[in-house]
């Protein structure tokens, strides 16, 4: 696995949503297309979250070894998304229990702290791979069993697959 490569991707996808955020007022991030539908800037929440909560949390798992299993493999729609590095462009909606709304952004500084802290985080978690044992693995509810890398390549694939909803948002308000 190239690491800089994966870092320099990883960067790159959190990079386009800081600098898309930058070139929008505070008024733009937390409009809402509809009471149902998120705002950019609580897509951007979730991306934080999901990056701090989900795919670094497995990820230090896997470096800790802490409720890992070896000879466990992703399922076969995970094999498609890691090889072509993108989810398919369809709207996923999560299960009830684990649906969480992410809270609207109280600035777009916060907003940006938060992409920035993520960032950071993804270097870290990188730069410790070569430490991991790709055969130690936690299991994602719907992609099977992932190691520290996979789970890293997550966070990026998810920041780009986002991308479409922000596109959405943006051509609903007519923005762009």
């Amino acid at each position: 696995m190239n690491l800089e490569k994966l870092e320099k991707q990883t960067h790159e996808a959190i990079d386009y949503w800081i600098e898309e955020f930058k070139g929008y007022d505070f008024d733009n991030i937390v409009m809402k297309p509809s009471e149902n539908e998120w705002s950019m800037g609580q897509v951007g929440i979730h991306l934080w979250m999901s990056a701090k909560g989900f795919f670094f949390k497995n990820a230090k798992k896997c470096l800790s070894k802490e409720g890992t299993e070896k000879g466990k493999s992703k399922k076969f729609g995970a094999h498609l998304i890691f090889t072509f590095k993108m989810m398919p462009p369809v709207r996923y909606e999560m299960p009830k229990q684990v649906s969480v709304v992410p809270k609207q952004p109280e600035t777009k500084e916060q907003l940006i702290g938060k992409l920035e802290e993520i960032k950071k985080m993804a270097s870290d978690y990188i730069h410790r791979i070569p430490q991991s044992d790709p055969e130690l693995k936690i299991k994602h509810p719907f992609l099977g069993w992932l190691n520290t890398s996979e789970w890293i390549t997550l966070c990026n694939i998810h920041c780009r697959h986002h991308v479409r909803q922000k596109k959405r948002i943006e051509q609903h308000f007519g923005w762009k």
